[in-house]
């Protein structure tokens, strides 16, 4: 067994979907911003539409 033992990394995982779930509007699209996936004009629009 190594140092981090095998059981307990699968036990805890999350599937993209369910951690989704867990997550608010505002932080998918702080996450899509860090990726790269929008820019920040587009970040700030959206942002902006979130909080009305």
């Amino acid at each position: 067994m190594g140092c981090c033992g095998s059981s307990s990394k699968h036990n805890n995982k999350q599937t993209h979907s369910e951690m989704d779930k867990s997550l608010s509007p505002l932080d998918l699209l702080k996450i899509r911003l860090a990726k790269g996936e929008i820019t920040f004009d587009e970040y700030e629009k959206t942002k902006a539409m979130l909080q009305q």
